[in-house]
């Protein structure tokens, strides 16, 4: 029997609405993992957060892989070594932070341990309720950035319409070399990264790292940046609860959403 992998966005689709894994899909990993199979966690945060929540959530007993950023950064938490990191220049950084501001809008950057963010306030407050990493103040943001980051992160409150405006200007920039990736993972982020990156690549780079046949890959998420994932695997899964587009994308639509172990048929389903 081949050795399968399966990738996993976390929000809306392996953690429930709690932000945790229920039980019956914990149980269906544990199969899954006496297998044989492998899996992989793939999402917009950054690593330190996906870390912390894979021991959180025990998945480490599961020798996972750590996709952040979007697919930027690809993290084995076996030896500690990252097999792929992906970035903009801070010359791009510099480009976008004037974007952004000439929109009127809020957005961070990160280092390999924390936040950067330009200010202490209620969009940064909305994103670490969930991320919860430690953030440092740049008041003259984006100078002080000196690491060349993964990924951006713009964020609206008040919705979508401002971000997709943003995010057009983005694609056509001349600045910026018409090589980054401006796509919105819900109604409230604008994911920024490297256009090389995305959750689909690296699908592709783990599965050639690990000499996985893309026929035995699995990928399964519910938002707009997971598509890439879902059309890179052999077979792409959308929770029944996900973005229409997403659900469209998708090989597999769940029957149950991620409060109800929609993904634990699925992993059994495929065992063998």
């Amino acid at each position: 029997m081949s050795t399968k992998l399966f990738f996993f966005d976390l929000d809306g689709t392996l953690l429930n609405t709690e932000k945790q894994i229920t039980p019956d899909t914990y149980a269906a990993l544990r199969e899954w993992h006496a297998h044989g199979h492998r899996i992989a966690i793939s999402s917009g945060r950054p690593l330190r957060s996906i870390v912390d929540t894979i021991y959180e959530q025990h998945l480490d007993v599961f020798s996972p892989y750590a996709i952040a950023f979007n697919g930027a950064q690809i993290h084995a938490l076996a030896d500690g070594r990252d097999i792929c990191k992906k970035t903009l220049t801070l010359a791009q950084v510099l480009v976008i932070s004037r974007m952004v501001r000439e929109a009127g809008l809020y957005c961070h950057t990160y280092d390999d341990q924390d936040i950067l963010t330009p200010k202490d306030g209620e969009e940064l407050h909305y994103y670490t309720r969930v991320v919860r990493i430690p953030f440092r103040l740049l008041p003259d943001f984006p100078d002080g950035v000196t690491e060349r980051p993964c990924k951006m992160l713009c964020i609206d409150l008040r919705g979508p319409d401002v971000l997709d405006r943003l995010a057009g200007q983005i694609r056509v920039s001349d600045a910026l070399g018409g090589n980054i990736t401006a796509m919105r993972s819900n109604d409230n982020y604008l994911e920024i990264f490297p256009s090389d990156a995305g959750k689909g690549a690296a699908v592709t780079a783990l599965a050639e790292h690990l000499r996985i046949s893309r026929n035995d890959t699995f990928a399964a998420g519910d938002a707009p940046n997971d598509i890439s994932m879902l059309e890179a695997a052999g077979c792409g899964v959308a929770m029944c609860s996900g973005h229409a587009q997403t659900i469209a994308a998708a090989d597999v639509v769940t029957a149950a959403d991620n409060d109800h172990d929609g993904l634990a048929p699925v992993l059994r389903a495929n065992l063998t």
